[in-house]
Parts: C-alpha cells; sequence; structure tokens
C-alpha cells in the first residue's frame, strides 16, 4: 500500500500499534494479577487442607509450598462449647475466650487481625478463620498496582510512540518547510510534487503558481528599469550634447555656474541611468559559469581603476599574482571588482591604501578588497547593499545602487559577499569566496 497521505502515514502505524500495546499490557496485568491471587488462594487452602488432615490424625509438610507463601499471616481454629480450642494452626495469635458470630478486629502483639467466627448449627462447635489485616491490605494494593502500574506504563509509551508516529507522519511537510526555508530569495523554480503527500500537493501547486506570478512580476519590472533607462539616457545624452555646443568664454559669471550645474546635474543623471541598466542586466539569469583564471581579471579591474586611485593619490597594490582558478563568470567578477574597487577609492582619503588580496583555501578562493579610509559601522554593514541607500553623513556622490548590483551579481554566480573592517588598512573590508 503507498502511502501518499499523511492521515494514512500515521493511522497505519498508530492503530496497529495501540493494538498491540493493549495487548501486551493486558497480559502483563493478567499475569501479576493471577500470581497475587494464587499465592493468597494457596497459603488459604493449605491452611484448610492441614485442618482437615490435622483433624483425621494426619499433617501436611509445609514445604509443599513455596518460600514466598506467608502461612503465619492466615490461621484456622476450631473451639467447643466451653472455648477450648479442639484445633489450631497457628500459635501465633491469642484470641478471646469467646467472640461473637462475623467478622471483627483484634489487635494482638502490635498486629491487627480480620477474624470471621463461625458457630455450628448441629454441635456447640466454633469455626474460626483469620487473615493479618496488612496482608489483606497488601492483597488490594498488589491488585491495584499490578493494574495502575502497567496502565501507566501503557499511557508512557503511548505518549511516545505518538510523539514518534506524527513526527515520522509529518516528515513531508518538514521536508518541505526545510526546503523552503533554505532558499535563496531568488530561486524562483517549481517545486517538484514527485513523492510528496497528497495533503501537500495543492499546496505545492499553489506555492508553484505564486512563484510564476512573482517571477512574472519581477520580469515586468526589470523590463521597466531596462526601458526607462533606455528612454532617460536618450534626452540625456541631446541635453549634454546641446550644452557642450555653447561657448562659455562668451558667458558672464553668473551663466557660467548655472550652465555648470546643468552639466553636473545631466551627468550624475546619466550615471544613474547607467546603474539602473547594469541593475536590471544583474537581474537576468546566469550564464553557465565554467572554471576561470582570475588574474587577468583582477588586473585589468585594476588598470580600469587606477586613474581615479592616481587622481587622489591613492597606492592601489594587488597582493597576489598567481594563476588561480574559480568558477564564475569573468564579466560579472570583473563588474563586481570595478563596483568595489571604485567604492573602495572613493570612499578613501588622499594618499591613502586600496590592496586586493587572493587567498586560496581547502575548499573556495578568497578574495578581499580593503581600503584605509573610515570603514562603515556595524549597524550599517548589512544596510550598504540595499538599493539607494546611503548612510548618514556620507559626502561622496553616487546613486547608491553600486553594492546592490554587486550582491546580486554575487548571488548569481553563487558568490558569498560580506563586509567586516580591515584588518590591515583599518577601514573596509569586503569578502568574495568563489567556489573552486
Amino acid at each position: 500500500m503507498k502511502l501518499s497521505s499523511i492521515r494514512s502515514r500515521i493511522l497505519v502505524f498508530l492503530i496497529p500499534l495501540l493494538f498491540v500495546v493493549w495487548g501486551v499490557f493486558s497480559a502483563i496485568v493478567y499475569n501479576l494479577t493471577e500470581e497475587e491471587l494464587y499465592e493468597t488462594h494457596d497459603a488459604q487452602a493449605f491452611q484448610l487442607v492441614s485442618a482437615i488432615a490435622q483433624l483425621e490424625g494426619d499433617a501436611i509438610s509445609p514445604n509443599l509450598l513455596d518460600d514466598h507463601h506467608e502461612l503465619n499471616d492466615y490461621f484456622v481454629i476450631i473451639r467447643d462449647g466451653d472455648g477450648n480450642d479442639i484445633y489450631r494452626s497457628s500459635d501465633k495469635v491469642e484470641l478471646p475466650k469467646y467472640l461473637r458470630p462475623g467478622g471483627q478486629e483484634i489487635e494482638y502483639d502490635g498486629d491487627s487481625w480480620v477474624v470471621w467466627s463461625f458457630p455450628g448449627l448441629k454441635t456447640d462447635k466454633q469455626y474460626i478463620i483469620g487473615i493479618v489485616f496488612d496482608e489483606a491490605l497488601e492483597l488490594a494494593d498488589q491488585t491495584v498496582a499490578t493494574v495502575s502500574i502497567p496502565l501507566a506504563l501503557v499511557l508512557v509509551f503511548s505518549i511516545i510512540a505518538t510523539v514518534f508516529i506524527v513526527k515520522r507522519g509529518l516528515r513531508p511537510l518538514t521536508a518541505l518547510s526545510e526546503t523552503l526555508s533554505e532558499r535563496e530569495p531568488e530561486n524562483l523554480g517549481k517545486i517538484t510534487t514527485e513523492k510528496q503527500a497528497d495533503e501537500l500537493v495543492p499546496i505545492v501547486d499553489s506555492l508553484n503558481m505564486l512563484f510564476d506570478r512573482i517571477e512574472e512580476y519581477l520580469a515586468r519590472e526589470q523590463r521597466f528599469i531596462d526601458d526607462a533607462a533606455h528612454e532617460i539616457r536618450t534626452p540625456l545624452t541631446v541635453v549634454k550634447a546641446q550644452c557642450q555646443v555653447i561657448e562659455r568664454d562668451k558667458l558672464d559669471e553668473p551663466t557660467k555656474l548655472r550652465f555648470d550645474n546643468i552639466i553636473e546635474g545631466v551627468d550624475r543623471a546619466t550615471h544613474l541611468a547607467a546603474k539602473l541598466l547594469e541593475h536590471a542586466r544583474a537581474g537576468q539569469d546566469a550564464k553557465e559559469l565554467k572554471e576561470q583564471d582570475l588574474l587577468p581579471v583582477l588586473q585589468e579591474s585594476l588598470a580600469q581603476q587606477a586613474h581615479a586611485a592616481h587622481d587622489k593619490n591613492v597606492e592601489l597594490q594587488l597582493l597576489q599574482s598567481e594563476h588561480v582558478e574559480a568558477v564564475v563568470d569573468p564579466e560579472d567578477l570583473a563588474a563586481v571588482l570595478n563596483n568595489l574597487i571604485g567604492n573602495a577609492i572613493r570612499h578613501t582619503p588622499n594618499d591613502g591604501q586600496v590592496i586586493v588580496v587572493l587567498d586560496r583555501t581547502e575548499d573556495h578562493i578568497q578574495l578581499s578588497v580593503e581600503d584605509s579610509g573610515p570603514g562603515v559601522p556595524e549597524d550599517y554593514r548589512e544596510k550598504v547593499f540595499e538599493r539607494f541607500f546611503r548612510m548618514p553623513g556620507q559626502s561622496s556622490s553616487g546613486a547608491g545602487l553600486g553594492l546592490s548590483i554587486t550582491q546580486t551579481l554575487c548571488r548569481r554566480n553563487g558568490i558569498e559577499i560580506s563586509l567586516g573592517k580591515s584588518e590591515r588598512l583599518g577601514g573596509a573590508s569586503f569578502v568574495l569566496k568563489l567556489k573552486k
């Protein structure tokens, strides 16, 4: 039988288990109760048979009973009409000479006894049977114990078994929850319905439909950003071209200042449009990743940023010149490095230092971009990757998209990126972990 339902998974284990538990513990209760009753019955029967045998001039050896039978907890006495004992099975108890008919409690030598006195109908003889009161209580206690203790064990065992079976039965739901929690935010691929429990198939189908709608929405957003950036760049290019043909020498000083402000605003808008385009392209599907030599990519990125470093007299240095291969798209890695190195140069004061460190470990390749700037406070180290985020008091210009684009490109290439403090230079340290 195929257990494709959570309900059937639970019931098919739980119901047979309950029957087995009931059968096992019923047998235990029966055997314990039977043993206690047989012990009591054997001791009483021995006393009765011993009395009959003695009246016939015979005797029975007590060795015929097991050691755990307490013969001294019972007695049988036969008296004549004058209160004299004709037969006594035990000398452990001294009874009053005359007893009223029926049951009564008698204290003797620290023990309580339940005594029954029965007068004969045809003679004046009196037949007396006694049992120690503690034995009667023990019999009741043992009977209760033989029932309550196994039932308590049944309860505990049933709770443990039920928890285990429910956990086992709900394993498909737990597996689905773990699958969803381990997913990357950009992973909107469908969840397979194969080997899913019947109750989870509608949930998985609904999730897949939701993923499709989210993916379609994100695609529309990316297309909108892409189209908007393209449309913005065209008029900006025209405006800048028209401004550049104006002869600045014929303008007065206030007009020159306004003219420079226009050029600066156009440049910033053009930069923002370029970053929006870059962000849109970073969110597209990844290419097939292959092993690439990182050294040429590093050298090219440093060469592209050398002019910016020279303008601020910032020392830009690569601390590793070894050929190292990693699984990555070279264009994406170049864009990441350009963003990180350019960002480090912008935030490093004049005469500062920016280094790129390449390390090889057993399971990954590590790239670090470190600077001697003020660094990033710990409270902002996660927020700097958000779109359009700028730290309070930041003076350098920018669209606030560079690190967001960097993080998106890293995710697309399976690169782990983190931000900390540089132990070498004291500023910010961006660490990239690439797959071998």
